[in-house]
């Protein structure tokens, strides 16, 4: 194990049973990643080809000819030889490895995942599968730290469980393998972060949907204020035209000229001259002015009745 100053991680290869040299090994690696301390994912240890793979030399030349094209550097042709070779072993997990070391070289993290799922299961030796746990926790990281690149952290959790699973599994087989152990603790820990960056998320959209529960709230409130104010400057208008018009009816009622009530008819013999004015009645002055006129006719009469009297006394002259 080691650890780099810088923040590339890379994957290390479980011992391989094909007949790969250790720099060839090496190729496989996962997309860079800057936990919060630098570290690496640790490579296991090859086993020499002479030991892994004696029994394997001799039974199928697509093999030979796939572990040449990955010694050259052409994954994508070793896949080929090794697909031929599949197609001859079936049930072979040495192959269905090789194929998955291919395809994971090549970036292929799908494929690469069903060819080393097909490698850890029985009849597989413990070597075999031990080594397919362990590169398919390496393929679960690697999509799962792409995931997380790209903010996707429910998806990241779910790999990187996996990838945990997959060295746990890995470490059953084969216990003493600290290579498991170190990748599997980086696993971990990436999970844990990845938990905590979708809590932080989830409260972050929990917060923005109360935010806009209470924008919609308050716009709701605002318009039905609005509604309020409206309607009751509506009812204000409505009240202060009604009282404005209620003067002005008294006014043009002042304004209008007054009419006599009507006068009950009358026959034509009967009807007044239109000039005919109707008679004054008496007042104090007037009664008094009468009873003065009276007193003069009565004096007038009194002095003419004295007058008749006095020229009948009076004597005829005697000459």
């Amino acid at each position: 194990m080691k650890r780099r100053a810088d923040s590339a991680v890379y994957l290390a290869p479980a011992p391989m049973f094909c007949q790969l040299s250790l720099a060839l090994c090496l190729a496989v690696a996962i997309a860079t990643y800057a936990p919060p301390v630098a570290a690496e994912l640790s490579f296991g240890n090859a086993e020499k080809p002479d030991e892994a793979w004696a029994w394997l030399r001799s039974e199928n030349d697509h093999v030979n000819e796939g572990n040449a094209q990955m010694a050259s550097g052409d994954p994508k042709g070793a896949q080929a030889a090794y697909e031929e070779a599949a197609k001859e072993l079936p049930s072979s997990g040495g192959v269905h490895l090789n194929r998955g070391l291919a395809l994971l070289a090549q970036g292929d993290l799908a494929n690469a995942r069903e060819a080393l799922q097909l490698a850890t299961q029985p009849p597989a030796r413990a070597g075999v599968r031990a080594a397919g746990y362990y590169n398919l926790g390496n393929a679960f990281y690697k999509e799962a730290d792409q995931l997380a690149g790209q903010q996707e952290h429910q998806q990241a959790q779910q790999l990187f469980r996996e990838a945990v699973d997959a060295y746990k599994q890995a470490l059953r087989l084969s216990p003493g393998d600290q290579s498991a152990v170190w990748n599997l603790e980086l696993a971990a820990r990436r999970l844990t972060e990845e938990q905590q960056k979708q809590e932080q998320k989830d409260k972050e959209n929990q917060d923005e949907q109360n935010q806009d529960e209470n924008k919609d709230k308050d716009k709701d409130q605002q318009q039905g204020d609005q509604q309020q104010n409206d309607q009751q400057k509506s009812d204000k208008q409505d009240s202060d035209k009604q009282d404005s018009q209620e003067p002005g009816q008294d006014e043009k009622k002042q304004d209008e000229p007054k009419q006599d009530p009507p006068k009950p008819e009358q026959d034509e013999g009967q009807k007044d001259p239109p000039d005919a004015q109707p008679a004054p009645q008496p007042s104090d002055v007037d009664r008094a002015l009468d009873a003065l006129q009276d007193g003069e006719e009565n004096l007038e009469r009194h002095r003419a009745r004295q007058r008749a009297a006095s020229q009948r006394r009076r004597p005829e002259k005697d000459w």
